[in-house]
């Protein structure tokens, strides 16, 4: 078994709130969500020749929609942690003008509907983030391989009641973490005035071992200078609930917040890293606005 590098004498090391280590990594993940958001940006505006932008009330049917915006977000530092950072999480959502308007919120998959009615969606689906194997100054705590998650598949999204929206995501890791993983939700819609819209919900997320395991799974450093393997098995990985609210200002722009919870289960919880150092009640929380438009093709 390979040896630790320093004596830790009673154990663990104590990691540091913001490292420059976990300066590096926040850097990475505001870097994966802000720049994909700069690019269609960008392409947007190297096609503006071609495209006339209009507002929403002279968009014609051969119109597309586009809401625009993001979120100031309160988030741990890496999932497990009892630490939390300032992040920003973009949002962006297209439809066909005259087309339904469904409801998003800041944690779905970026997905499109190839098949729509009245209360029924489903398509392609996918999510992009970035997970470190090492944290702060956790050098005596060998975390997960993961990094940089590409995950693709699918989502369906059924509405039983005009008031109660349910989802599933089904994705498999395609870089960064191969493994597959399965996000139920459930939430009740209310509109206390024309211009609210609340929603709450409750949420699990399902993963397979090898999904577990490129998350969780740790080698742990004791007091003997060695390495113990912690094993992460598949099941149920965390379940939770998020609150959301917007309210729209005009035709064209809303502000939006959100709240969840999680608590990590099973193995998810039971790690070195989280067990022993972090929390297994996660929460994020999330201000922001967005602004509606129309592109004319």
């Amino acid at each position: 078994m390979p040896k630790c590098e320093r004596d830790y004498g009673s154990g663990f090391y104590a990691a540091k709130l913001m490292t420059r280590k976990e300066k590096k990594r926040m850097t990475r993940v505001w870097l994966a969500r802000v720049l994909p958001v700069l690019g269609a940006v960008a392409c947007a505006a190297s096609g503006a020749r071609a495209l006339d932008i209009t507002s929403v009330e002279n968009a014609t049917p051969s119109a597309w929609i586009v809401d625009f915006g993001g979120y100031g977000v309160a988030e741990p530092i890496y999932e497990g942690s009892k630490h939390y950072t300032l992040g920003f999480k973009p949002q962006i959502d297209v439809w066909k003008a005259g087309s339904q308007e469904w409801l998003t919120f800041p944690n779905d998959a970026v997905g499109y509907a190839l098949y729509e009615t009245s209360n029924f969606r489903a398509g392609p689906a996918g999510t992009l983030s970035l997970q470190s194997p090492y944290h702060g100054e956790d050098i005596d705590l060998r975390l997960g391989k993961a990094e940089a998650d590409l995950a693709g598949g699918a989502f369906a999204e059924y509405y039983p009641l005009a008031y109660l929206r349910t989802r599933v995501e089904v994705l498999q890791g395609i870089t960064g973490n191969a493994g597959l993983a399965a996000n139920f939700s459930a939430d009740y819609i209310w509109h206390p005035g024309a211009a609210w819209t609340l929603t709450l919900g409750p949420r699990v997320q399902i993963a397979n071992a090898l999904y577990a395991s490129d998350y969780f799974a740790a080698q742990n450093a004791k007091m003997t200078g060695t390495y113990v393997p912690f094993h992460a098995e598949g099941g149920v990985l965390s379940t939770g609930a998020e609150l959301t609210g917007k309210y729209d200002l005009t035709r064209q722009v809303s502000t939006k917040f959100f709240f969840d919870f999680n608590e990590l289960v099973g193995d998810a919880a039971d790690n070195p890293r989280v067990s022993s150092r972090g929390a297994s009640d996660q929460f994020v929380a999330g201000v922001g606005a967005s602004y509606k438009f129309a592109i004319q093709p």
